[in-house]
């Protein structure tokens, strides 16, 4: 298990030719010092995969923190099989489809350059119950097919 200092290192490492403030310090501290820090490890090389730059973003890794954690978070629940499922939410269809209108224009408005933000803004439109989760996927295909980033539902190409 990883610790932040850890962490703290191999960003650092990542990018020798950064200078941090001390408020930058703060700053990165305060936001990614309490996630969990093996998560952020990857989410950190996977930033430095994509954005080969002399600078870091901080949004850059909350944005691939977010994502990974999700994956993780898919792929292990903490609820154990024996506890009972939690009740079924029902989102209105008129709340579902005023969301759905509204993403809707920033979905067309989106570039190949801006759809990791659209997405993830579609998926806090689901986790906040403001849009179902089959409109939500929707969206989301209609988003990379139109970008030409779908292919055809399979992971690996």
């Amino acid at each position: 298990m990883r610790t932040w200092e850890q962490n703290k290192t191999a960003i650092n490492q990542l990018w020798p030719q950064c200078q941090w403030t001390d408020e930058e310090r703060r700053l990165w501290s305060d936001d990614l010092s309490s996630v969990d820090q093996d998560v952020l490890f990857d989410a950190a090389r996977n930033v430095k995969r994509n954005n080969d730059t002399l600078y870091p973003q901080l949004k850059w890794f909350r944005e691939e923190y977010r994502s990974l954690k999700r994956l993780k978070d898919a792929r292990n629940p903490s609820r154990p099989s024996s506890e009972p499922r939690p009740a079924r939410v029902d989102i209105a269809a008129e709340l579902d489809e005023r969301t759905k209108a509204d993403l809707m224009l920033v979905v067309d408005d989106a570039t190949v350059e801006s759809h990791r933000e659209v997405i993830t803004l579609i998926a806090d439109k689901a986790a906040d119950l403001q849009i179902r989760m089959h409109t939500a996927y929707r969206l989301v295909s209609y988003l990379l097919q139109r970008l030409g980033l779908d292919n055809g539902g399979r992971i690996w190409s």
